[in-house]
């Protein structure tokens, strides 16, 4: 954004703020007996709009329905104030740089900090006093408004951002280091942004473990994920494995269906050998120093495990061994007791949500899981994915192309 709307933004925010907070205050100031009488009033509304034939019913029970109103009214008129306040807040905040949970966390803070002000406020009002039941109504308005904002930032902020990261895992056996690009579950997403990065980063290798696109793409001959291995093929040399995606093995939105592992066609492999890329399905191939192996996703209804004599056979052969591996479910179960010196591997998004640093969700390792992105043992790199196949929203989990230093 240009600086001056920046600062008229910022300005524009910051005015809101401050006739927020005079307008609680405003109201803080009221005595006992007008606050209760606007409290009054607003529920007497609320009552003949929502209440049949209240206008018909005898003075003392309406009068009784009003009663009842309008104490939940004073709450939920609280919550509002503070919420909006604590949004405000959080939208200023978030014209800065700087971590977005964090700076959630001080809209919520700061909000609350001025919710307890307020109940102090009320001291010096007539017939009223502080409660602390309402800094906790206050503060819980501010978290819900903020945690809206901070879904909706997530949805445009992340819709197409990609992070690129960074890590060193060291290999005695290389005689110089290789750079390593993993270029994981793009799903058919628009791919200009995560080639430019690739250009940027200049890898010796580009890894893609699975999910570039899925079984309606293949039989459709889907022009993005072909046109993004061609592409990546004229950067460096590229190998592709398998994820459950292309076998089809995936519930299209319905949590009920049970999904099974269909043929991929012929031509696919021929397709793929015609971008430049090198497709491995459960095979080897060796480059210099190191010998690459792709292991084809092994899901196939409650049954989810790789292809066993092949993770053998690729851990039996000497030298430097790379494997792409599609589940980083895999890793603790069937690779960590070879001696495969690298597993990539994506599928989990990250744990799609993320806070404090865990991720909420994962396929095939359910509520807060353990393997989501990040390096384990110094031997598995777990990416986070360039892509999403589903319209639910990444929070804090920006999509990411792992750049892996290996050697040295």
């Amino acid at each position: 954004m240009k600086p001056k709307r920046l600062l008229f933004l910022r300005v524009f925010l910051g005015v809101l703020i401050i006739l927020n907070m005079v307008f609680i205050f405003r109201f803080s100031s009221e005595s006992g007996q007008q606050s209760s009488q606007t409290s009054g009033k607003v529920a007497q509304t609320v009552a003949e709009v929502t209440v049949p034939h209240f206008e018909q019913k005898p003075q003392e029970e309406q009068q009784t329905i009003v009663n009842k109103l309008q104490f939940p009214i004073r709450k939920l008129a609280h919550m509002a104030e503070f919420a909006s306040l604590g949004a405000l807040i959080f939208l200023l905040l978030l014209t800065w740089r700087g971590n977005v949970m964090l700076r959630c966390g001080a809209s919520i803070g700061l909000t609350a900090l001025y919710a307890v002000s307020d109940e102090i406020h009320q001291i010096f009002s007539a017939n009223r006093g502080p409660q602390f039941t309402d800094v906790l109504i206050d503060t819980s308005g501010a978290v819900l408004s903020c945690a809206l904002v901070l879904l909706i930032w997530h949805m445009v902020h992340h819709k197409k951002s990609i992070v690129t990261t960074v890590c060193k895992i060291p290999c005695p056996k290389l005689s110089r280091p290789v750079r390593l690009a993993i270029a994981s579950d793009l799903h058919r997403n628009p791919h200009d942004r995560a080639v430019a990065l690739l250009r940027e980063a200049k890898p010796d290798f580009i890894l893609i473990p699975g999910d570039l696109t899925d079984y309606e793409g293949i039989l459709s001959n889907d022009p993005s994920a072909f046109g993004f291995l061609r592409k990546c093929a004229s950067i460096a040399p590229t190998f592709y494995s398998i994820g459950n995606h292309e076998n089809g093995c995936y519930r299209h939105g319905n949590f009920f269906r049970k999904p099974h592992k269909r043929q991929l066609p012929a031509e696919f492999a021929e397709r793929v050998a015609e971008t430049g890329a090198i497709l491995l399905r459960n095979s080897a191939v060796r480059r210099g120093e190191i010998t690459f192996c792709g292991l084809d996703s092994g899901l196939d209804g409650k049954i989810n495990e790789p292809d066993a004599s092949a993770l053998a056979s690729f851990a039996a052969l000497p030298g430097v061994r790379v494997l792409l591996c599609h589940h980083p479910e895999y890793y603790p179960l069937y690779i960590r007791q070879t001696d495969v010196d690298l597993t990539v591997c994506g599928h989990a998004h990250g744990g799609h949500w993320r806070f404090f640093g865990h991720g909420i969700f994962a396929p095939d390792q359910g509520l807060f899981p353990k393997y989501t992105c990040g390096v384990i043992d110094n031997r598995c790199v777990i990416s986070r994915g360039l892509g999403d196949h589903t319209h639910i929203p990444r929070i804090n989990n920006p999509r990411e192309l792992v750049i892996v230093d290996f050697g040295g």
